[in-house]
């Protein structure tokens, strides 16, 4: 059964949807937030590796337009 966040059973889906973990929101759900595909954020988050790589080559590329 699938259901959404304020409880309705949304009755169009299929469900073994109930068992993926996703958040459904039916059309009428008064907590609904409605984003454009332009508006969503995809990017993953980084691990504390990544953010150090990505500073390191931050710091780099400022000292080469320093020194030019």
């Amino acid at each position: 059964m699938v259901k959404c966040v304020c409880g309705k059973e949304i009755e169009n889906a299929p469900t073994w949807l109930g068992d993926v973990n996703v958040t459904f929101i039916c059309n009428n759900c008064p907590t609904r937030n409605v984003k454009g595909i332009t508006q969503v954020d995809f990017t993953l988050p980084q691990t504390e590796e990544e953010k150090a790589a990505a500073a390191k080559e931050a710091e780099a590329k400022a000292g080469k337009k320093a020194t030019r």
